[in-house]
């Protein structure tokens, strides 16, 4: 043995003299490593993990501390070894671990601060610490979310995946103006910068590549799901209803429950196996990554998205998050059996109340028709807010929406010849504009007036589909990208009916008022003005003569 690393090992805490196999050769590889980052972070960890266990000496702190100090170990290996990703991913464990900690301390100071309280009164350094933990959720999910009197939590949280531009999310907060906490998740770059800057708060992310057992998300109240829908659409090739991709999603929920430990165990006798007393076997050892990796078999990947309606809200539960209710949207064309295997996961895990529609956009106000089937599944009763209207909603025609005089078609295949026996445009494609608009895809952009070859706007289109003209568009990537900013029209949740769905899931018994008036100021604003300054008029007028009732005579 050297000199130096006689006197490194000397130096060395007790703790990790005990764990060394090699004395001299572990010594001297963590003498070498000594100021690396990584290894300065698990030793941090380390030192504070055994000063609990003698603190709180049990036989589970003593297995924590035991990890902790072979990791100090393993990650000097790595540096001198030059395998950097290791390395990184032992120190991300360990600040990981140091962080849980940190939020344990502070959740057991019992404060009945609010999180904001909370986190306005901590230091740099921890609140730094906090911030990287809950990356890239809200670093105030780590607590819990403030209550009322009756222990109901005011302002619910919501996980929206799939977000898109936000079409569901300004449903909720635009149209019910519901007080809820909503973050919304997405992999394309243009839709989450049209989404935050309608003032969203929104993540960029593969939904497949973020943890659904994070610790931000015990607190969730509900989580959305609005997969892609072109696997099963009747306009696209429709792999999503082949045999064989159906099985295939099938067996993926099923092993997503066991992973989750929400697979029933069927008892004989009344007797039951050790570790399934709550009903459900133990949770198998598969990860999240290997219950999807049969998915990547399919010939179109986003039919395998459909998984994640399961993944998620049973991996929040098996984390011991309080997930109340799970909402889907989906194309209508949405394979029954697909369909089935979803809700009878979520009913076996405690989600008992479930129930699917199949809605159309037109009947809740849009000027566009899109057919959507819409499931939930709830952990209490059944709601008692129907979303179901009163009665019919306004019509609005294509022509209303884009000026047109009465009379006119619009093309959306392009400006082709017209048929003089039919009157239509050969190949079809041609639409009386009285009309609601059929279903805005990705190509609307190229829709023209069949008879001036005018063609439609972005502002069109956004009002189409149920947003307003000035609705944020942005589009990263190479040109105009007029097609990509088409395209996030096309596939948001119209609000509207965004509205109905979530006033029956949150309570809201006025959605279909708050929804009319949505749907006059976004096609009939004149029409709503006007009713506005009648309606303050009326209590103007009327607050005036009372006013003059209550003076004093003048003496």
């Amino acid at each position: 043995m050297t000199e130096i690393e006689a006197g490194e090992r000397a130096a060395l805490p007790e703790w990790l003299t005990d764990v060394a196999e090699d004395h001299e050769e572990d010594a001297a590889a963590l003498h070498q490593a000594a100021n690396h980052p990584d290894l300065i972070e698990c030793r941090r960890t380390a030192d504070l993990l055994v000063d609990f266990t003698q603190a709180y000496p049990n036989q589970e702190a003593d297995g924590w501390a035991l990890d902790a100090m072979l990791r100090v170990i393993q990650c000097a290996y790595a540096i001198v070894d030059g395998e950097a990703e290791e390395a990184a991913e032992c120190g991300r464990a360990a600040k990981g671990e140091r962080a849980a900690m940190t939020l344990d301390r502070l959740e057991s100071e019992g404060t009945a601060a609010t999180a904001a309280e909370r986190l306005v009164a901590l230091d740099r350094e921890t609140y730094e610490l906090l911030q990287w933990y809950a990356g890239p959720w809200p670093v105030e999910w780590l607590f819990p979310p403030a209550k009322d009197g009756q222990g109901r939590v005011i302002r619910p949280r919501i996980v929206v995946l799939f977000t898109g531009p936000g079409g569901l999310t300004h449903g909720i907060l635009r149209i019910l103006r519901a007080n809820v906490d909503i973050v919304g998740v997405d992999l394309d770059r243009g839709a989450v910068a049209t989404s935050t800057a309608a003032g969203h708060r929104t993540i960029h992310a593969d939904v497949t590549d973020l943890d659904p057992e994070h610790p931000c998300l015990q607190h969730v109240t509900g989580i959305a799901l609005t997969p892609p829908c072109q696997a099963y659409n009747p306009s696209g090739l429709r792999k999503g209803h082949y045999a064989g991709a159906i099985e295939l999603i099938e067996r993926t929920v099923l092993e997503a429950a066991a992973a989750a430990g929400f697979c029933p165990v069927i008892t004989t006798g009344g007797n039951v196996a050790p570790g399934c007393e709550d009903g459900y076997a133990p949770r198998s050892r598969m990860t999240w990554d290997e219950v999807r990796e049969p998915l990547e078999q399919l010939e179109d990947a986003r039919a395998g998205l459909m998984a994640e309606v399961v993944i998620w809200p049973l991996a929040m539960l098996a984390r011991g998050g309080s997930v109340e209710w799970v909402a889907v949207e989906q194309s209508s064309a949405l394979p029954a059996r697909i369909e089935a295997a979803l809700m009878d996961r979520l009913s076996e895990a405690g989600w008992h109340t479930t129930e699917a529609f199949t809605l159309d956009a037109v009947d809740y106000g849009s000027a566009s028709h899109r057919k959507r089937r819409l499931m939930a599944a709830y952990r209490g009763e059944r709601p008692f807010v129907d979303l179901t209207p009163t009665g019919p909603f306004p019509f609005t025609t294509f022509a209303d929406v884009v000026g047109w005089p009465a009379g006119r078609n619009y093309l959306t295949r392009g400006n082709r010849p017209v048929d003089p026996v039919t009157g239509r445009a050969k190949g079809g494609s041609s639409r009386s504009a009285d009309l609601p608009s059929t279903c805005v895809t990705a190509t609307a952009y190229g829709w023209t007036c069949a008879e001036t070859g005018e063609r439609i706007t972005l502002e069109d289109i956004s009002r189409l589909v149920g947003l307003p003209g000035n609705y944020p568009a942005h589009h990263i990537g190479r040109g105009r990208g007029v097609r990509n900013l088409t395209q996030q029209r096309a596939d948001i949740v119209c609000p509207m009916v965004a509205a109905a769905l979530f006033g029956r899931i949150l309570g809201d018994p006025r959605w279909e008022a708050k929804t009319r008036a949505y749907v006059e100021e976004l096609y009939r604003p004149a029409e709503a003005e006007e009713g506005g300054q009648m309606l303050l008029q009326m209590l103007f007028a009327h607050r005036i003569p009372a006013q003059n009732t209550c003076r004093s005579p003048v003496t």
